[in-house]
């Protein structure tokens, strides 16, 4: 556990003197234990070639002993080690010189904490938060934002899901919201005749072969291959529609009153409604009265009310043995929905059962923060979807439920739970547990039992991810495979929010993604004093959409290349995770680490060994 004390100690080396004349630019802190913290450290220190502090507070749990080993492989990066995020620990990682901090623990209440203290000890210090709750996130970011230090809250699962999405449901498009409207990613196959990209609307921002794909091609020089079979992929924006006019009279009254029955009952409403028409009409045919006079006997008979059919045709007296059976039903429709308005017989809370008739449905193994997203975007967009969990008492498993969504519990790989989750009938399988070894188990075995499922699994290590998806690919040449990794999705996100720029979404592209960004151009950066087609970096970033100062919330979608791009025009681009980690890269960025002095970089843990050696005051700047 580290003290205040080291961080004053270190402080001295150097006078008031030095620092004034040096002036340092800040440097990032990042607080975290998992596979997002180690992505989004590397984001920094290579992509945007920042000078990183980690705190780890765990060094022996989940990703921390990759993150001890960072500051000796990836340059400018100073670990610290075993101590909790609290004022000491926060000011022995230099917060009160920061420019950004990024808190990405996996406990809420452990980021709140430590983004209040953050901001009590830098005021303008740019915060980007991961909380899994968004009422709370919603709090904290209206509490802690400020015009000279924004906040920016997100949760890692959620800004993932609609990439994991699109990646099981291809014929569904991906939806991003933008100001002013909305932007849909299309697929569209590409004709054999064609002999370059086609032109119209959409913005190609990719060019996908079976073997390979070209990310933000250039459409002046490339060229399509010869005898392969090629998918465009564009960017497709949409204008806000007009507000849609308010429900009818009729129609509220109708919801008010679905909402309290529930769909069960309804159908059976429905069901003995249409019972007494047909009632109706066969007495109407068989006694020859009019139709309310038919209506007036079957409801006489359905309350059993001592209309005996003496006298009448055999017909006519079944019929009414028939009716007074169905008023006995109506009855009992009667009782449940009085029950059911009270609450007293909805089975929310219970575990729901898998249709025998499921089908064309999406098996999602692992309900974790990931799996749990997935679910809820599948739920809104109406997908049918069999969650598979191994733990009972998974955290996540009411939640899950409560959406009325079927849960199978047990081993994916057992042959009872394939079949309880109706896999042989299902449209893709997804493995999004955080052990990619469990991911690669699960899809290896539904392949086995189905090799043309379409498959999506969660993998962290890039290597390993791109070993499996060629293996797979030879494998099942026909079947489609895609590995997503949720930090990969969602980190640059967060490195964005701590440059003080904002992704709206990560677009996935076969084993890569692009980024939706909204850039501010800024005085001698990439774009400032280029014309929109001169800004074009193919395989790097493109500009889709300019909002020159002055001009309210909405972009041009169509700026003519010949538009000139000038000092703070907000800009949308699409980039890699490398072209955007150069175009928000600070100038001065390759040499911050050396010109920033020992005085204001946390020690490393060598050197706190060494200090240890050499005084006799035992060193606190790191524990692992």
């Amino acid at each position: 556990m580290r003290d205040e004390g080291a961080h004053t100690e270190a402080g001295s080396d150097a006078g008031p003197g030095d620092a004034a004349n040096e002036e340092p630019r800040g440097h990032m802190v990042v607080v975290g234990n998992d596979a997002l913290t180690q992505r989004l450290v590397g984001d920094l220190a290579k992509l945007y070639q920042e000078h990183v502090v980690v705190v780890v507070p765990e060094p022996q749990q989940d990703h921390g002993p990759q993150l001890l080993a960072l500051h000796q492989e990836s340059g400018p990066i100073s670990v610290l080690a075993g101590g909790r995020p609290d004022e000491a620990t926060l000011r022995q990682a230099g917060v009160a010189d920061a420019d950004a901090l990024a808190i990405v623990l996996d406990d809420d209440q452990a980021v709140t904490a430590a983004a209040l203290t953050a901001r009590s000890i830098n005021p303008t210090v740019r915060l980007a938060l991961r909380v899994h709750s968004s009422a709370l996130g919603k709090r904290l970011q209206r509490l802690l934002d400020r015009p000279d230090a924004p906040t920016s809250v997100a949760s890692a699962s959620q800004t993932a899901a609609p990439a994991l999405v699109s990646s099981a449901l291809p014929d569904q498009a991906q939806v991003i919201a933008v100001n002013s409207g909305t932007c849909t990613v299309v697929s569209k196959e590409l004709s054999p005749e064609a002999t370059a990209l086609p032109a119209g609307p959409d913005i190609p921002i990719a060019v996908l072969t079976e073997a390979e794909g070209t990310l933000l091609p250039d459409p002046e020089s490339w060229v399509p291959p010869q005898g392969e079979r090629v998918t465009v992929v564009g960017l497709r924006h949409h204008q806000e529609p007009p507000a849609p006019q308010g429900p009818a009279a009729w129609t509220r009254v109708m919801s008010v009153l679905r909402a309290f029955v529930s769909r069960k009952l309804q159908v059976a409403a429905a069901g003995l409604s249409a019972v007494v028409a047909l009632l109706t009409v066969l007495t109407w045919q068989l006694t020859g009265t009019n139709l309310g006079m038919s209506l007036y006997l079957v409801l006489l008979d359905l309350s059993s009310a001592g209309n005996p059919a003496f006298g009448q045709p055999l017909a006519r007296q079944v019929l009414q043995i028939v009716t007074m059976f169905t008023g006995m039903l109506i009855l009992g429709l009667v009782a449940a929905v009085v029950l059911d308005t009270v609450g007293a017989v909805r089975p929310n809370d219970g575990p729901q059962r898998v249709s025998r008739t499921m089908n064309n449905h999406i098996v999602l193994m692992g309900i974790g923060s990931a799996g749990t997203a997935v679910v809820s975007r599948l739920a809104d967009m109406r997908r049918p979807v069999v969650v598979v969990e191994r733990n009972p008492n998974a955290r996540n498993l009411a939640a899950v439920r409560a959406r009325g969504v079927p849960v199978v519990l047990g081993e994916f790989t057992r042959d009872s739970v394939w079949r309880a989750a109706r896999g042989d009938r299902a449209s893709a399988v997804m493995a999004l547990t955080n052990n990619d070894s469990a991911n690669l188990q699960a899809v290896l075995f539904a392949r086995e039992r189905r090799p043309d499922v379409p498959v999506v699994l969660r993998l962290f290590d890039e290597g390993f991810a791109r070993t499996v998806y060629k293996a797979l690919r030879e494998a099942h040449p026909h079947s489609r495979t895609r590995s997503r990794s949720v930090s990969y999705l969602a980190a640059p996100a967060f490195a964005a929010a701590m440059m003080g720029r904002r992704v709206l979404a990560a677009i996935p592209a076969r084993r890569e993604i692009l980024l939706l960004a909204e850039v501010t151009v800024a005085e001698g950066d990439e774009l400032a004093g280029r014309s929109v087609t001169e800004a074009f970096r193919p395989g790097e970033w493109r500009v889709v959409a300019v909002r020159p100062p002055g001009r309210g919330q909405h972009f041009d979608w169509s700026p003519a290349g010949t538009h000139p791009l000038g000092v703070e025009d907000r800009v949308i681009v699409v980039a890699t995770r490398a072209g955007l980690g150069r175009l928000l890269r600070r100038a001065d960025a390759p040499a911050a680490a050396a010109q920033q002095p020992t005085a204001q970089r946390p020690r490393l843990p060598a050197q706190a060994e060494a200090e240890t050696a050499s005084s006799a005051e035992p060193s606190t700047a790191s524990s692992a």
